[in-house]
């Protein structure tokens, strides 16, 4: 039977901060955090665009997995629901599969709880990857949320790969 070694560009969609992972096969290619809150609001979704370009080119992904974005009405004009709308388009175009998991589910299939919280997310992340190890000592509350963006999008291309493996396999064992 062939294994297959999709490669997945995992994000955590935020218009202040966006998580990204790459993950092939179990191992890691890749992650981090792109600051968005330092741009100006309108060059925001280019500098996306510029990074899912590059992510694109440097990796050549076959899925891109996104945590659900609301689609609000009120929030039509701009915001998460039209960077959601962006990374489907971008996604369409390139014909690259889509799939979009809540954080409820992820955090159920990551830690075993769906109620758990964003620091029980990356510990159980960087038990598993032991070189993330380093983002959870920072001191300061914000750059605690920046790096748990990072997390969520681990935690993401994990859940998406568990999915999709046999049942008879352990979820997260190497």
């Amino acid at each position: 039977m062939r294994k297959n070694h999709d490669t997945i560009l995992a994000l955590d969609p935020g218009l202040r901060e966006l998580g990204y992972a790459v993950l092939t096969g179990t191992r890691l290619v890749t992650s981090g955090v792109l600051s968005l809150h330092t741009a100006p609001t309108h060059q925001r979704l280019r500098m996306i665009k510029e990074s899912m370009g590059a992510w694109g080119r440097a990796y050549r992904p076959r899925t891109l997995v996104l945590e659900s974005i609301p689609n609000r009405p009120l929030d039509s004009i701009g915001g998460l629901p039209a960077l959601g709308r962006f990374l489907r388009r971008h996604a369409r175009r390139r014909r690259i599969k889509l799939a979009s998991y809540s954080a409820k589910a992820v955090r159920r299939s990551v830690v075993g709880n769906g109620w758990a919280g964003k620091r029980e997310v990356a510990d159980a992340i960087a038990a598993r990857f032991p070189e993330l190890r380093v983002h959870l000592k920072q001191v300061t509350k914000s750059r605690q949320n920046h790096w748990a963006n990072m997390y969520d999008a681990v935690a993401l291309a994990l859940h998406h790969q568990s999915l999709r493996q046999p049942p008879s396999r352990s979820r997260f064992s190497d």
